[in-house]
């Protein structure tokens, strides 16, 4: 809610803690699949332990002060998260949020890696993880240390501590919450970092045989091991945006551009999301309204996404400008004004990708120019 004293967007105390520590090492299993919903991990199917005060997790030979502490295989393997981020309409059946799935049959799970491997450790680590498909320990070297104290109060040393940020690619949430805190807008950072290191952008233009032009947008999803957008990808979304223009700045073709209440023609925009609808076949994003997914442009773990823009270089300029940006949003401006009222803020978009080259014509074919085009705008976040 928004917060007239402080002018400020606001959430309950309790609401404002998350999921804490407790939550996470207090679950000593799982409910056994049979019995859940798609005989997978998911819909909350973790078991919280509230009666011995036994804190559970994946170092063995752990000890503390303040609790007794045991050792959980399940806190080493992805089905821990699973129980949370694979959730199923408990009533039709519809897919809310898969990212446990998208993961189990990825390159990543094949190889071993699991959701702790890269969301538990810095982006440089996640980074390295996605160009080799390894697990974190085969590259621990003096540059890249990983290990230590689990605790202050720690006495053995562990090849891996892992990182409590949890960061994925929401940077909107914990910086609407608290833009005050320090902590929490470099946590909004690393959430921005990895994004822009989750996707390449493969550009290229020629000319047709009727003399019409093509560029062709190739998205490949190079370092998630999920898809691109994940969990409720009803509500975020990425998307192309691309403006071409002539030698002399003639606007050729765009497309991408928010409108100015910075919300997208989505009839006209590349979008990578779901759509999802009620019982009644109208449209929704309220995920337990939703009967069916109808459309899902995800792109998965090490997959691509190709998309081809046609447009006529109408003065025959002997340059052609082009400036592609691969954008993401956790939240469409319109659900956000419709859940927060006019005190809504304005969501930022995240520059994910940034490709801008001028092309001229040599020897009969369009190659790049040797100095590059620089495009006039700015990306939004940097306003």
């Amino acid at each position: 809610s928004w917060d007239k004293k402080t002018n400020e967007f606001s959430v309950s105390e309790k609401a404002a803690r998350g999921v804490t520590c407790d939550v996470c090492h207090s679950i000593s299993g799982a409910i056994p699949l049979d019995d859940t919903i798609t005989s997978e991990h998911g819909n909350g199917s973790h078991i919280i332990d509230t009666e011995t005060h036994i804190k559970y997790g994946p170092l063995k030979n752990s000890n503390s002060p303040y609790h007794e502490t045991q050792y959980s295989e399940l806190h080493t393997k992805a089905n821990l998260c699973a129980n949370c981020h694979n959730i199923i309409h408990p009533v039709n059946g519809a897919p809310i949020e898969r990212t446990y799935d998208e993961w189990r049959v990825s390159p990543y799970a094949q190889n071993g890696i699991v959701c702790q491997d890269c969301h538990m450790n810095s982006v440089e680590v996640a980074i390295q993880i996605a160009k080799t498909l390894k697990r974190p320990e085969t590259f621990i070297n003096k540059k890249v240390r990983l290990g230590g104290k689990a605790s202050t109060l720690g006495t053995e040393d562990r090849s891996i501590v892992h990182s409590h940020e949890f960061v994925g690619g929401n940077a909107i949430i914990s910086a609407i919450m608290s833009p005050k805190n320090l902590r929490k807008r470099q946590h909004a950072d690393i959430a921005r970092k990895r994004l822009q290191n989750a996707t390449e952008l493969t550009v290229d233009l020629k000319q047709r045989n009727d003399g019409l032009f093509e560029l062709g947008v190739d998205v490949f999803n190079s370092g998630a091991g999920h898809n691109l957008p994940t969990s409720l990808t009803q509500v975020r979304h990425i998307w192309i945006e691309a403006t071409i223009t002539d030698g002399d700045n003639n606007l050729l073709f765009e497309t991408g551009k928010l409108d100015n209440h910075h919300d997208l023609d989505e009839d006209k925009t590349v979008i990578f999301k779901s759509w999802a609808v009620d019982a009644k076949g109208n449209d929704t994003h309220d995920p337990w309204a939703i009967n069916h997914i109808v459309r899902d442009t995800t792109i998965p773990p090490k997959g691509h996404s190709k998309h081809d823009f046609v447009f006529n270089n109408k003065n025959d300029s002997e340059q052609i400008n082009v400036d592609v940006k691969l954008n993401y949003r956790s939240a469409t401006q319109h659900m956000t004004d419709a859940l927060l009222g006019d005190k809504a803020p304005t969501i930022p978009t995240i520059n994910m990708e940034h490709f801008s080259k001028a092309y001229v014509q040599k020897n009969g074919q369009w190659v790049e120019a040797e100095q590059s085009y620089q495009s006039l705008e700015v990306d939004i976040e940097n306003n």
